[in-house]
């Protein structure tokens, strides 16, 4: 399932934990590893006026980030590669964000791992966190890692997953991806699907009849697959979706978004959004249609 895994690091100390939760997922799978870094070009106005001195002063700088960049993920892949794991590297120049969505589809992976920053509500606002926008432009899952991660120390398997619901297809493909997950990790997989339908109480029972249709729908799943529990709470879906993974505990929230076949990097929807911005643990967003 997990063949190729794209794993963007930066130079800061959170790419170490990235690093130590691909080996722990792409080690049972027998995952090839990209390991990329962006340098980004000096975004610095009028540097063609500067004075010779002061231009050659910025370009060493740039120069001597990406000697670091290359040393940083040539010991991240001597580590990834004493585990048995097949890895490359490799280094890139210019905006962040597009360079690893490019990267991307020029290896067309089954994951792209990337750590999040924490950032404040004005900067999110501004321009996003680089987690964000990839997770909202990629056309491939994209496991965001937040709180503990899956680091060594933590847990050597992936005990809780929960998976958000809502009976499309996106999300009955991203079950699929869950329970594959699951099987390697003899994880529990916990089924929420929120139930936002109170605007319609007009309509009574029309409503009544959809929600136990959609009730025995999930006692299907149930009963479908083992180690499989299942929940139907009303309420704005990403606040349901975050509290029970925090109540339970879990390790992993696994989210469904939907492609359309012209789609490019369009931004995901409001719901995965919050999801990702408030979960306190990783967040899976999973993209179909991507093989």
């Amino acid at each position: 399932m997990l063949r190729k895994i794209l794993l963007p690091v930066d130079l800061t100390e959170v790419g170490k934990k990235a690093v130590e939760t691909t080996g722990l997922l792409a080690k049972p799978f027998g995952s090839k590893v990209w390991l990329i870094t962006v340098v980004e070009n000096p975004k610095i106005p009028f540097i063609e006026e500067f004075p010779e001195e002061e231009k050659k002063a910025i370009l060493s700088l740039h120069d001597k980030l990406k000697e670091k960049a290359n040393q940083l993920l040539s010991q991240y892949t001597e580590q990834l590669k004493s585990e048995g794991l097949d890895v490359q590297y490799e280094v890139l120049e210019g905006d962040t964000v597009e360079n690893i969505l490019d990267f991307s589809e020029r290896i067309n992976p089954d994951l792209i791992i990337i750590p999040s920053h924490k950032k404040s509500d004005v900067e999110l606002k501004a321009v996003g966190s680089v987690s964000l926008r990839i997770s909202s432009k990629s056309k491939y899952p994209v496991l965001v890692i937040k709180g503990k991660g899956f680091d060594k120390k933590g847990f050597d398997k992936i005990d809780k997953i929960v998976v958000s619901y809502d009976f499309l297809p996106s999300s009955q493909k991203a079950l699929e991806f869950a329970l594959s997950i699951a099987k390697t990790f003899n994880s529990k997989i916990i089924v929420v699907h929120a139930d936002n339908d109170h605007g319609y109480t007009h309509i009574k029972s029309i409503v009544e009849k959809v929600r136990k249709h959609k009730a025995e729908k999930l006692q299907h799943l149930k009963n479908l697959y083992t180690n499989l529990e299942v929940h139907m709470k009303e309420g704005n879906p990403a606040s349901v979706i975050v509290n029970i993974a925090t109540k339970e505990n879990a390790d992993l929230i696994v989210v469904g978004k939907r492609q359309l076949p012209d789609e490019k990097r369009v931004f995901i929807g409001s719901t995965s959004y919050q999801i990702l911005k408030e979960s306190p643990v990783s967040v899976l967003i999973y993209r179909g249609n991507h093989e």
